[in-house]
This record gives structure tokens, C-alpha cells and sequence, in this order.
């Protein structure tokens, strides 16, 4: 039998969700986000648990959506087609994969992203829907996929997290930036070394946990309401469009079809050679 995607614990009114796909760098596929969805879902109204944390096992936290395999993240995989996408349908996925994100986004309960290595792409998407983030030093972030294969239909929140300046930077280049500059640009509440990571969160988890459930729930909706007010979830509908549109361009294509021609490593050691 294969490993479970994730682990989950329950320990003094903490529920701890694990990623455990370590030989895949815990890339996301349809199937994770099922498994953490329902993992999520269990303990919703569950009044013995007052916060949620997400770690993971191995190199990365995630590395965000995964590229190989059949458990694709929407309903056609790009591999199959040869990264030729039917639009309609393509759009009508991506919407539904924002919804899934903001269904975690109004989750009741705290959510702390503990990340101790790389945090990619779809990775992004995953800690701008948690409320707290704490990260070891080795910890890394961008959307590296940014160049040619699309955008997030959240955008990680970062024209509102970080502002526009910032934002376009990483989108335009793709740079990866470390834990200390996103401690700095508050995307991250606090960088640790990485030996201190666990205990940090443990710590940061029982403080939150000692706060009452229902009053947690209140202040996570009244703080999450000035974002929705601004207007998050309508960017979130048109940038989910914009991306549908970029999967028709042709640096997706490409990638795609040298995937199934020549299989998904070349096609990524052809896309480090053009992007570095």
C-alpha cells in the first residue's frame, strides 16, 4: 500500500496535519487536496480542537502543484493534450480551485503554516489562506512557475499582503526569496533556526489555543472581513480568468508538449535552460 498524503495528531486542543509526501517535495495533486480537505472538514466544529497546524515532512513544505502523474490538479491534465487546453472547461476548473481555497480561507478555527524548507507556486496559495506562518531559516518562496506556466487564481494574496511593487517582482521574474525577506515584507510572522521550528510552533500554537474557540472564530472573521471588503474574492474570480488565458499561451504549450514528448524532466531541464 502506498503512504497516506498526510498524518494528522490531536494533542491539547491542537489538531496537526502533516504533509507526507516527502520523495515528491509534498507536491499538491488532486487527491492531497481531498485528503486535506477532509482532514480540515473533521475538525471544523469540533470543540476539542481550537487551532490547526500544518507541517510537513522532508526538504519541502510543498513545492505547490504536481506536474507528473495521472492525480492531476484539474479535470485535464495538460501532459495528456499536450498542454493544448479546452478554454471552457479550463476556466470552470481554475474557478473551482478558488473556491477551494476560499473555503479554507473562512475555515473558523487558526490555521499556523509551520515551513521549513521550500514553499513554491500552489505553496503560496496554501500559507495566504493560514493565518499564521512561522519559518525556518532555510525556508524559501516564489512562483517560479510564473515566467511561462500561469499565475495563482489568489495571486497568494500579495497586492494586498505586500503591495503592487513587490507583487510584480516576483511575478515578473520568478525570483525566490528567503524567509528573512518575507518575515520583512509580512508574509511570514516569524523566522526561527531550523532547529528551533517545532518548538516555536508549539509554543505559538498552545498561546493561540488558550484564547476560547468562539472568540478565535470572531476575531478571525472580523479581521478577514477588511480584506473581503476591499474586494478579494472578485480579484480572486478575474485573476482565475487571466489564468485560463495564460494556459492558451504558448510557453505553456511548449512546456507541456515536450513533457509528453520527451517526458516532464526534460521539459523542466529545457525550461531552466531558457529561465535559469
Amino acid at each position: 500500500m502506498s503512504e497516506p498524503n498526510l498524518l494528522t495528531e490531536r494533542r491539547d486542543r491542537i489538531f496537526t496535519i502533516t504533509f507526507n509526501r516527502e520523495e515528491k517535495m509534498n507536491a499538491m495533486t488532486r487527491s492531497f487536496l481531498g485528503d486535506l480537505k477532509a482532514a480540515l472538514d473533521a475538525v471544523k466544529f469540533d470543540d476539542t480542537v481550537s487551532v490547526v497546524v500544518l507541517k510537513a515532512t522532508g526538504k519541502a513544505f510543498t513545492t505547490g502543484y504536481d506536474l507528473d502523474g495521472s492525480d492531476w490538479i484539474l479535470s485535464q491534465n495538460p501532459i495528456d493534450v499536450g498542454g493544448r487546453l479546452n478554454l471552457d472547461r479550463d476556466r470552470e476548473d481554475i474557478k473551482a480551485l478558488l473556491e477551494y481555497w476560499w473555503a479554507m480561507w473562512k475555515f473558523p478555527k487558526p490555521i499556523i503554516a509551520q515551513v521549513q524548507g521550500l514553499c513554491l507556486s500552489g505553496g503560496g496559495e496554501l500559507i495566504a489562506m493560514c493565518d499564521l506562518v512561522v519559518a525556518a531559516e532555510t525556508a524559501k518562496f516564489g512562483h517560479p512557475a510564473g515566467r511561462d506556466l500561469g499565475i495563482p487564481p489568489t495571486v497568494f494574496l500579495w497586492p494586498m499582503l505586500i503591495g503592487m511593487k513587490k507583487t510584480r517582482e516576483f511575478l515578473y521574474t520568478a525570483r525566490l526569496f528567503s524567509a528573512t525577506e518575507a518575515e520583512r515584507l509580512g508574509l511570514v510572522n516569524r523566522v526561527v533556526p531550523a532547529h528551533e521550528l517545532e518548538a516555536t510552533v508549539d509554543a505559538l500554537a498552545a498561546d493561540v489555543a488558550r484564547t476560547p474557540a468562539n472568540n478565535l472564530a470572531i476575531l478571525k472573521q472580523a479581521t478577514s472581513r477588511f480584506y473581503e471588503n476591499m474586494g478579494l474574492f472578485a480579484s480572486g474570480d478575474q485573476a482565475a480568468e487571466l489564468d485560463a488565458v495564460f494556459h492558451q499561451s504558448e510557453t505553456f504549450v511548449q512546456f507541456f508538449a515536450k513533457a509528453a514528448e520527451d517526458g516532464l524532466q526534460a521539459a523542466l531541464h529545457e525550461r531552466r535552460r531558457r529561465f535559469g
